[in-house]
Parts: C-alpha cells; sequence; structure tokens
C-alpha cells in the first residue's frame, strides 16, 4: 500500500499496534475503569510499551476500547507479566472474551510515529 503524496511512513519491522474491545456490564464499567487507570499508571515505564490510551464507546459506554502500540512482540509478553494482578481483577467484571486486533502502524496526526520507532 503506498501512502498518499506528502504522507511519511513510519514503520519498525517489530513495532505493531493492539485494538481492544473490552464489555462490561454497565454496574461494572467504574471499577474496571479504575483498575485500567492502575495497568496503566504500571505500565507507563515499561520499556517496549510505547503508547497506551484508554478510550469509552460514545455510542455504548460499557464499552472501552484499549488503543497500545508495542515496540515489539516479546514487549507485549512483558506487558502482560507486569501487573499480572490487576489484569486478574479484570475477569470477573468483563463480559465475553476481549475483541484484540493486532495492526501494523504506518501514519498519522498527533503521535510522532517516526520518533517513537526510532527509539525501539
Amino acid at each position: 500500500m503506498e501512502p498518499a503524496e506528502g504522507i511519511t511512513v513510519a514503520q519498525h519491522p517489530d513495532a505493531f499496534v493492539t485494538i481492544t474491545k473490552v464489555v462490561t456490564e454497565p454496574v461494572n464499567t467504574a471499577a474496571v475503569l479504575g483498575i485500567l487507570r492502575e495497568i496503566v499508571a504500571l505500565d507507563a515505564g515499561e520499556p517496549g510499551t510505547l503508547v497506551q490510551t484508554v478510550q469509552v464507546d460514545r455510542a455504548a459506554p460499557s464499552v472501552i476500547w484499549l488503543y497500545e502500540m508495542w515496540a515489539s512482540p516479546e514487549a507485549l509478553e512483558a506487558h502482560r507479566v507486569n501487573g499480572a494482578g490487576p489484569r486478574e481483577r479484570l475477569a470477573p467484571l468483563t463480559t465475553g472474551v476481549y475483541e484484540v486486533h493486532a495492526c501494523t502502524p504506518l501514519f498519522g496526526h498527533g503521535l510522532d510515529l517516526e520518533a517513537m520507532v526510532r527509539s525501539t
């Protein structure tokens, strides 16, 4: 896929993004967001965790979207080990299986993707 003229494509051979859909019962949404806030704070210093954001779906407030960028598959694996306790507390508060999409970051606005992938 070729980018539009004037668009810089920033790729790193190992970097990737996960976009995850987490569904909660409305009564549990605040508790899930609280645990996710703990996890994001814990993960802030993780090497290889480049971006981590949490969003609530405007049309369905009990649906939470996670956007995370990883320097490598090893970084994601280290992330899963770090903070296993808070992550275990999420399981009984969510419904169904998380829907996870792995993507290759290319370009965008608001994040300096080139600098991020150069630093890994």
